[in-house]
């Protein structure tokens, strides 16, 4: 079984509009081709479309990320976890996700988890799905990272807000030989992409 996070003292993390303007300011320096392919934000009217055709209300930080960009439009991904989801993209993978999904009768899907019903894909590509639990409890806003062929499981960060500020981070920081870091500095390959 899964088990729930530990809790304790939350770190003062910045807003995901900050990171983000972060994110973007790397980008135009040292991969313009890649911030190109960063959508322009989301209408607030078609996140809230999103949540009606989810039926489930949106964690607050990927509310926040959507109205900074809605998804992207690259192959192989700009953040390190592939292509991000546009607020059409969220609802078509989520909806053949859960089409799919057969938790009520699989004796194995409490202990080790396929899909869970609360689960809001954010980014992936052919069927590896990273998601946002948007669920009550002590997982809700915790990302995680569904296989297309294996259980799911949680990545240790407490929220999309802080898994972007690390992705920041490392960015601007974590060239440091010396630096322990959670996520690392990319690094552009000859075409210009990016290799995390």
């Amino acid at each position: 079984m899964i088990q729930p996070p530990l809790i304790g003292i939350s770190p003062v993390i910045p807003s995901v509009a900050t990171s983000w303007q972060r994110i973007d300011a790397w980008l135009a320096e040292h991969a313009p081709a890649r911030l190109a392919e960063l959508r322009p934000p989301a209408s607030a009217d078609a996140i809230d479309q999103l949540e009606i055709a989810l039926a489930v209300r949106l964690p607050g930080d990927l509310r926040a990320s959507l109205l900074c960009h809605d998804g992207d439009s690259s192959y192989l991904g700009i953040l390190p976890c592939g292509p991000l989801y546009s607020t059409d993209a969220i609802a078509d993978v989520r909806q053949r996700r859960m089409e799919i999904w057969d938790g009520e009768d699989d004796p194995d899907e409490q202990e080790t988890p396929w899909w869970g019903t609360q689960w809001i894909p954010f980014a992936g590509s052919d069927g590896d799905e990273h998601f946002i639990d948007a669920g009550p409890g002590l997982w809700h806003g915790h990302l995680g990272r569904a296989a297309h062929d294996d259980h799911a499981c949680f990545l240790g960060w407490p929220s999309l807000r802080a898994w972007l500020h690390e992705v920041a981070e490392a960015m601007e920081n974590h060239d440091r030989t010396n630096w322990l870091n959670a996520v690392a500095h990319p690094v552009m390959d000859v075409g210009g992409h990016i290799d995390w």
